[in-house]
């Protein structure tokens, strides 16, 4: 309302309206913040649901089936068994029943464990070489491997090529590549439960490096170093019965015997009946006299006795 004095003086009067006691306790709050604490819900939800699960977590199975579970920090840490029983939320029991999950490492443990074959009659040796000439081809040692199928069991013989030889020149010292060899060779023998003869055999040039040294401490060494390989790579020690130094006394080629192709390392694997008869011949598995001065007393081996 505007109004002049008597000295023309505009005076501007302002009225304000004053709001109802019932306008300041309005309920239009409480429907944002529903809204917002709904969404945030949905946020909550939507992150959980999409966050990878630790499979090694034995609860993980049921996070993903019944994902709503109480106990622990909450309802999202996924460590409570107990279900909660919401309306129209179907919830899975837990199968009691279902078999526990190995770890695949434990598993070939388990498998390595197993009890040893043995191998006897000719087709079991000769699906065991076929086996090994696999391997060989897999390694790219074809010609450094040769199996044969013999009357006292399964004859292995690993040799130089003419591009690698399997020790430096009169050394003990391995060609890498043949030190790959023994220890997959180690691994399938592993599960054998047959016995096993290992030689060593060089060409019939004569060591000259050190005085006393020569081709039997070479052939024998040479040996030796394979069955430590072959050991150290998983062959249970008590599978060799023998190492042996042939020496050049065993050449491949007797009509050369200086040639390179006469040095090898032999692996014999016996036969059950071929070990019976090595321990009858350097073990206690014969009746025998003992003769003296005053008797003849018959000694019988403990098996004999029983």
């Amino acid at each position: 309302m505007r109004r002049r004095n008597d000295k023309d003086f505009e005076v501007i009067v302002k009225r304000r309206k004053k709001s109802g006691h019932e306008e300041s306790h309005s309920g239009a709050w409480k429907v944002a913040f529903a809204d917002f604490t709904m969404a945030m819900m949905a946020l909550f939800m939507v992150l959980w649901v999409i966050t990878p699960q630790n499979p090694k977590q034995t609860a993980a199975a049921e996070q993903i089936t019944n994902p709503l579970v109480d106990g622990g920090a909450g309802v999202f840490d996924g460590n409570s068994k107990t279900p909660l029983e919401m309306p129209g939320v179907p919830v899975q029991p837990d199968n009691i029943n279902e078999p526990n999950k190995t770890d695949p490492q434990e598993e070939h443990k388990e498998a390595n464990k197993a009890e040893p074959v043995k191998y006897s009659s000719p087709a079991e040796l000769k699906a065991l070489a076929e086996l090994m000439q696999a391997m060989a081809l897999e390694l790219d040692a074809q010609a450094n491997v040769e199996v044969q199928v013999v009357p006292q069991g399964l004859r292995i013989l690993i040799k130089d090529d003419q591009q690698r030889f399997m020790f430096e020149r009169g050394s003990v010292q391995l060609h890498p590549h043949f030190t790959t060899l023994l220890q997959r060779l180690a691994g399938v023998l592993a599960k054998v439960g047959n016995k096993l003869i290992i030689s060593g055999h060089t060409d019939s040039v004569p060591y000259k490096t050190v005085q006393g040294y020569n081709n039997w401490n070479l052939s024998g060494d040479r040996a030796l170093r394979a069955r430590n390989v072959m050991v150290e790579s998983g062959l249970t020690p008590a599978s060799v019965l023998q190492v042996a130094a042939q020496a050049d006394v065993m050449p491949l080629r007797p009509d050369a015997p200086e040639d390179g192709a006469n040095r090898r390392i032999e692996i014999l694997l016996l036969t059950i009946k071929a070990e019976g008869l090595y321990r009858e011949l350097f073990g206690e598995q014969q009746a025998r006299v003992d003769y003296s001065g005053e008797k003849a007393e018959l000694v019988l081996p403990h098996s004999l006795e029983q």
